[in-house]
């Protein structure tokens, strides 16, 4: 019999290894042998750091762990990430909450889904915490180490987003891509309206067009002539052909271009990142979704602003 699971307010460690399906086809020796290791590192990382392992449960090459401290579930993942276990290289997602147990050998319910959530969005190599663990750790940390903000994110199937951070050690990898984000979800975040748009048609079709089939189109006409209106309406219209949503930041209120990214970066939900500036936080987000953003009222801005604009277009191919 294995041991008992943890019960009432656990830290789930959720893990699986990137690319497990192409690897085994790939290099399935190496795999094998690969494996043995990584189920010994498993179990050494998790006793040593005071957790359970439901061994029953998990699906291919994922595993899960409990531990009744937050702190030492953040240090079992370091040591995990650690291990030199080519070609593995794990994503980990890591949760504090109340849990419930489907019977002796499996959690059930919003906590671990919530953990399995956040380990989708890893990449190879990245640990990812919530917010609810994040706060609880930030002074426990294992030495040398630190979190990163990525922002607040969505998460597939769930109601309510989640703020992430990244596990961050001198002797981790530190630097990845943005966050992969679920396919299923679209952010829309467009003003609301508060009357009916009726007519203009023929303009919402030929603007819809252009946005399809060019990265970059602006709306050129006379102040009142309803610019900003026919752009969110056709936004709002378009979500379904962006994965990663539609973001709107109204640029009225700045007089200083340098203000842009500020509020693009609030729009997107991204917070200050150490060691990085607002405009790269923005860059390396956008690096690799597809989304449509609408820049409103930037004519005030246009010198510093294309500029800006450009870069976008440069660094972020979607």
């Amino acid at each position: 019999m294995g041991e008992l699971l943890l019960t009432g307010t656990v830290t789930l460690l959720l893990a699986d290894i990137e690319g497990s399906t192409r690897l085994w086809h790939t290099q399935p020796a190496q795999m094998a042998d690969a494996i043995k290791h990584l189920d010994q590192a498993v179990a050494e990382a998790v006793s040593a750091h005071g957790g359970v392992r439901p061994v029953e449960q998990g699906e291919g090459d994922s595993f899960v762990a409990a531990f009744g401290r937050a702190a030492d579930a953040v240090a079992c993942a370091l040591q995990l990430q650690r291990a030199q276990l080519p070609p593995i290289r794990l994503r980990v997602g890591i949760h504090t909450g109340d849990v419930q147990l489907r019977d002796d050998s499996n959690y059930v319910g919003p906590t671990i889904n919530r953990a399995a959530r956040l380990r989708d969005l890893a990449h190879g190599g990245q640990t990812l915490l919530s917010a609810t663990t994040s706060d609880i750790v930030i002074d426990e940390l294992p030495a040398d180490a630190w979190l990163i903000d990525l922002g607040i994110q969505p998460l597939r199937d769930l109601p309510r987003p989640e703020r992430v951070a990244q596990l961050c050690h001198p002797q981790l990898r530190n630097e990845f891509p943005g966050l992969r984000a679920p396919k299923n979800i679209v952010n829309q975040r467009l003003p609301v309206q508060l009357t009916s748009f009726v007519g203009r048609e023929r303009e919402m079709a030929e603007v819809a067009r252009l946005v399809t089939e060019n990265r970059l189109v602006t709306l050129i006409g006379a102040g009142g002539f309803g610019k900003s209106r026919l752009a969110i309406q056709v936004a709002s219209q378009l979500t379904s052909e962006f994965p990663d949503g539609v973001c709107y930041v109204d640029l009225e209120p700045i007089t200083d271009p340098d203000m842009t990214p500020i509020l693009l970066a609030r729009a997107l939900g991204l917070f200050d990142q150490l060691g990085r500036s607002t405009a790269d936080a923005v860059l390396r987000y956008l690096a690799e979704r597809e989304m449509l953003i609408v820049l409103d009222n930037c004519e005030h801005l246009l010198d510093v602003g294309a500029g800006q604009v450009n870069a976008l277009l440069q660094t972020c191919p979607g």
